[in-house]
């Protein structure tokens, strides 16, 4: 069972939920059982999303009377320090205030900036998250429990202040569905015709027929630019159009951010910035067996000598592949969604030496995937998530909507699902991102109303570089939130990868996290078989 949606971090004061920016078309998803013929037929170009007015002044232009905002001297204004002093103890709360201060000494903090707290021992590889509060009036606070004894060292970073936030929500407001674009590839004979494809046909050629290739019953809608004497039903290649460049920024916006359009991710400077803590009450002692169901604390567990511990429940660790192939044995998991869930497929065919069977069509980065151990009968499954998709051209038939894959499985006890759908939604409005898992989260009911022993388990978004206009962080927390909410109190497993990245200092962020932090991940999904 999922906690409240702020988890382990508790959202910033004025970090409120995402702009409306569209209103959807109801749609009933926990009636149909199986999803509806599609009509994959030419349509005028017209869209199914009604877009609000943007606003037109952001923080950074209001700002321009007295001066431009600049990041690194704000990051240096900021300080934290240990609001108690004395000793510390295994056990204990340590907390931590923080803000900026100008040359005056007046408080010079913005209301709503985001960052990400955590407490790290790096030589014994230990690591924990802090739960961060807005106060709303130029203070913040982290909140960390001491989970090990030695030496804990305090990091807070500052990833965006509040002027790129405003730049962010503004961008996504302006451009909801064109920051990227896909095609579609017809192959006719020699010919490579393509066509332009997205969430929205009033992106796409506005002279030209579409094909609605959209699922309602699967939260899902796609369109195309129908081909000229090509008939909607034939089939192709999928495939994000590289070329695609839209300008998003304003003047100096760009400044507001790291390298390459990164979040800042500046750790602010404090005192003291390292504690010793005591041993104490050993937070690992009376954990319950690890069962489907358990609500998950704000903090939920910790790395020590970089295994992940749980505070939700026992977890188990594994020293080697038997100890794997006896958790798995007899089990089919079926992985499900993006690439992030891709890699527990690819490191549970490296830990368990499985082969791989060569499917038709299929391709690495789309699947469908299948590895086995006939020994052993595990079977692993992999398969990508339905459009929209980022990916290198691959048949449109490998890209399935996840909550019509659970209605067509036939499950069992043995059966295990894995889904993380996350990483392609960033550049989109969140509410479609809703849609699209209110039909995963009808297809978990109707599955568990046929198979309720069936194991569902859910991978969160994770820590990650990369261009915060349409992939960064801020923008994935919002749909980490949208995802927590919406299974909260469900008979599912969450695995917070998010917390699992944020935890650690020894690996830089990255969409795909390093094997170890996968291992871990993993770990814990088999603690629940």
């Amino acid at each position: 069972m999922f906690s409240q949606v702020t988890s382990w971090i508790q959202p910033m004061g004025t970090v409120k939920k995402q702009p409306q920016f569209f209103h959807l078309k109801s749609t009933r998803l926990s009636q149909p059982t199986k999803p509806p013929s599609l009509k994959k037929i030419a349509e005028p170009t017209v869209s199914h999303w009604k877009t609000d007015s943007c606003p037109q002044t952001t923080t950074i232009q209001k700002e321009k009377k007295c001066g431009f905002f600049s990041v690194l001297p704000y990051v240096k204004q900021l300080r934290f320090f240990v609001e108690s002093g004395g000793k510390f103890e295994v056990g204990d709360t340590l907390r931590v205030v923080f803000l900026a201060k100008d040359k005056q000494g007046n408080i010079a903090t913005n209301v709503g900036d985001f960052f990400q707290a955590s407490i790290i021992n790096m030589k014994t590889k230990s690591g924990a998250v802090g739960i961060i509060k807005d106060h709303q009036n130029g203070t913040y606070t982290a909140t960390f429990q001491l989970l090990w004894s030695g030496e804990v060292n305090i990091i807070v970073k500052l990833i965006h202040p509040r002027q790129a936030i405003d730049v962010i929500e503004r961008t996504a407001c302006e451009h909801p569905f064109d920051k990227l674009m896909f095609l579609k590839r017809y192959i006719i004979g020699a010919a490579k015709i393509d066509t332009k494809c997205n969430v929205d046909p009033a992106v796409l050629n506005s002279h030209t027929p579409v094909c609605n290739y959209s699922d309602p019953h699967a939260g899902g809608w796609w369109y195309c630019e129908k081909a000229a004497n090509i008939s909607c039903d034939t089939p192709g290649y999928h495939c994000r159009l590289s070329t695609h460049q839209i300008k998003l920024l304003r003047k100096d916006e760009k400044k507001l951010f790291g390298r390459g359009m990164n979040g800042v991710k500046r750790a602010i400077a404090g005192s003291p910035s390292k504690v010793n803590v005591e041993k104490g009450l050993d937070p690992l002692i009376n954990r319950p067996r690890c069962t489907p169901g358990l609500p998950t604390p704000p903090i939920s567990g910790f790395y020590a000598g970089g295994v992940w511990n749980s505070l939700i429940c026992h977890n188990r660790h594994f020293s080697n592949q038997s100890e794997w192939r006896t958790c798995l044995k007899g089990k089919t998991l079926h992985f499900m969604g993006d690439s992030t869930i891709r890699q527990w497929y690819e490191q549970l065919v490296e830990l368990l030496n499985l082969s791989e069977s060569s499917l038709p069509d299929a391709t690495h980065q789309t699947g469908p995937l299948l590895a086995r151990d006939t020994t052993n009968n595990i079977t692993i499954k992999y398969r990508a998530h339905g459009t929209p998709r980022r990916c290198n051209w691959a048949p449109v038939s490998n890209l399935q909507y996840v909550s019509n894959l659970i209605d067509r499985i036939k499950w069992g006890p043995n059966d295990v699902v894995g889904i993380s759908v996350w990483a392609h939604f960033t550049s989109y409005p969140v509410d479609m991102y809703r849609e699209r898992m209110e039909a995963i989260r009808a297809a978990i009911q109707r599955l568990h109303q046929r198979s309720p022993q069936t194991l569902v388990v859910i991978k969160s978004a994770n820590t990650r570089m990369g261009d915060e206009l349409i992939a960064g962080d801020w923008l994935a927390y919002q749909l980490d939130l949208v995802m927590r909410e919406m299974f909260q109190g469900m008979n599912v497993v969450l695995v917070d990868a998010w917390e699992m990245t944020t935890a650690q200092q020894w690996h830089g962020d990255a969409v795909h996290p390093a094997g170890d932090i996968v291992i871990q991940e993993l770990e814990f999904l088999c603690s629940f078989l």
